[in-house]
Parts: C-alpha cells; structure tokens; sequence
C-alpha cells in the first residue's frame, strides 16, 4: 500500500471544529440502499464521538435546504449525501451549494461527483486518461447499434445510479432483443435517465478503496468478489440482490474475500496503480471505491469510480479500512483532514 501525491488543501481542519454530518432525507417506505445512509451516520457519528468532535446530524433535501442550511462558525460539513433512485442531481446540488456558501465539506467536489455519477462520462474521462475500460456505450433502445461493436453478453443498467439499482436479477443480457427491451424498462423505470450497456468480462472481481492520508492517497488493502457456488446461467454480478437482499442466494454467496498475502503481488500492484490512476482521473478527493474485472487476457479493467463511497460498517470501504488496521475514527479524522480548509 503505497501514498503519492500530496494533500491540496492548504491546512487541515482544526480541532474542536464543529462538524455537521449532513444526509439525504430517509422516509419510512425508503428502499435498503436508501436507508442504508442512517447507518454511515451512525458510523461516522462514531468516529467524531471517538475524536471528541462537536457534531450533529440533519436531513438535508436538496440546494434549498444546503443554502438554508444553519451552521456554527467555523463549522465543516461530513458530507454523506447520497441520491435515492431516480434523483441522480441530489448528490451533486448539495456539493455545488456548500462550494457556493464557501462551507468546507468533506469528500469530492460538485464536478468529480457529477463525472462519476454519470458512467458514460466517467468511461469517455478513464479512456482519455489511457486506462482500460470494458467495451461498452450508450444502448438508445430506438437506435441500439451499439450492440454491434460490443460484444455479448452485455450488462445492462441505468447510467445515472448507483447501489446496483437497476440490476436487479444481475442485469446481464445474451440476445440483442432482450438487452433493447430491457434498456427499454430502465428508460420508464429511471424517468428516460441513459441507459449503459457494456460486455460483461468474464475474470475476477476487485473492489479498491481509497483513503488520503498524511503522504497523500493511499489505497487499502485490495478485496476480491468471489460468487461461491453460483448455479449455470446465474449471472456472476454484484446485483442489487447481492446487496441489498439479505436472504437471498446472491447475498449469502457472494463473499468479500483480499489478496493480501495470497501470493499474487504482481495482481495487486496493477490493480493498485490502476485504481490510483482513475482517482487522478475524475479529480477525486478525500476517499473513494474503484470497481475493476480481469478480461479475456485476465487483464484488469476499471469497471466503475465511486466518490464518496458507503461508510457503512459492514461496506467494503470500512472492510479494506479494517484490514489496514484503520478503526472509524481513524477513517473519519483522515477523511476530514483531507478537507480544504481557507
């Protein structure tokens, strides 16, 4: 695990700085990824409990309520506002919000969180960069010539969410007209949001998380998705079952499994300098999560780049943030002190 390049704010936040933990509304009929926000409340929650830091937590809804928002002198906002299904913008009008009030906020910026909610975005910025990407593109289900120059089978999902919505059942098509009507679904089902498709490569998966630290970015200890036991013709995918549903087969079979000191040091340094490499890319700050998968050649390709990813206990970023012997106060003060303070 190595760290290169340094921090770009000017100082660390002080302490005894107030910190509001800011969060999407969560109502009572809210879908598990939605919900799943008041547990990295409660972590972080933790970790400032843990460091002595004055904080509380609100609910905030959107720009009105982030330029409404009531805030101590001084104070830092822990951003862990997330956008339920269907309002991709929320995310990013909270961040562009504080940035206009001059409010220091944790994690990435407006435009890096705008890039990597937009999958088609972040493949155009990963392929400009030279990193390796699945082939894939946009799938217009009116126009769906893309299938023409991807290869099957293809994996089909909205381009505007995360959490694996919309991959429900894995999302993974091996005929053209099934992919076009299912891309069809996720246009109704998503309000007409794009819909991504890319051919759905066959090796290992890895999930690297990313945490700035006192030598700049460090990446975690590299995990492994390993899908135990999957039946012929169950699509090898971290759907939304997988995640979500917790007595489903997906769930229980899907294990979360790290390469650390299983011989393959070569795997992990490619992994590790591809990871840091989409980091730069999308401009990223504080702590991230990059998704990739071995191709044909069992080559690693980035799949996804999350910014401020799930802070959750049991998510994967506190998962690689415990295997490094980082504790939630641990997380929660080098996720602070990356903050740009003026």
């Amino acid at each position: 695990m190595r760290t290169s390049g340094g921090r770009r704010g000017d100082r660390a936040v002080p302490a005894g700085t107030p910190v509001l933990v800011a969060h999407n509304p969560v109502g009572d009929d809210a879908d598990p990824s939605t919900r799943d926000v008041l547990d990295q409340v409660a972590l972080v929650v933790t970790g400032l409990e843990a460091l002595g830091a004055p904080h509380r937590a609100v609910p905030v809804a959107g720009r009105a309520a982030a330029e409404r928002l009531e805030l101590e002198p001084d104070a830092v906002v822990f951003n862990l506002v997330e956008s339920p299904p269907g309002a991709a913008r929320l995310q990013v009008e909270v961040a562009e919000a504080l940035a206009g009030r001059g409010v220091p906020f944790t994690g990435s910026d407006a435009v890096a969180i705008w890039l990597t909610t937009d999958k088609l975005a972040t493949r155009e910025r990963l392929v400009a960069a030279g990193l390796p990407v699945a082939a894939g593109g946009r799938l217009d289900p009116r126009r769906p010539d893309v299938l023409d120059r991807v290869p099957a089978p293809w994996i089909v999902k909205p381009a505007w969410e995360d959490a694996s919505l919309g991959l429900e059942g894995g999302g993974v098509c091996d005929r053209p007209e099934e992919a076009v009507a299912r891309a069809a679904a996720l246009e109704r089902q998503y309000g007409g949001e794009p819909v991504l498709v890319e051919h759905l490569l066959p090796g290992r998966e890895f999930n690297l998380s990313l945490l700035d630290g006192p030598g700049g970015v460090e990446v975690l200890p590299a995990a492994e998705m390993e899908y135990v036991d999957f039946p012929p013709g169950m699509p090898k995918v971290l759907g939304y079952e997988a995640k979500w549903d917790h007595d489903s087969f997906a769930y229980t079979h899907t294990v979360r499994r790290f390469l650390e000191g299983r011989g393959e040091p070569e795997l992990e340094r490619e992994l590790e300098g591809l990871a840091r490499a989409a980091y730069q890319a999308c401009g990223l700050r504080g702590y991230a999560r990059v998704d990739l998968r071995l191709d044909e050649a069992g080559r690693p390709r980035i799949l996804e780049v999350n910014a401020n990813p799930c802070l959750s206990a049991d998510a994967g970023f506190m998962a690689a943030a415990g295997q490094a012997g980082l504790d939630a106060a641990a997380v929660v003060a080098r996720v602070l002190a990356a903050v740009e303070v003026t």
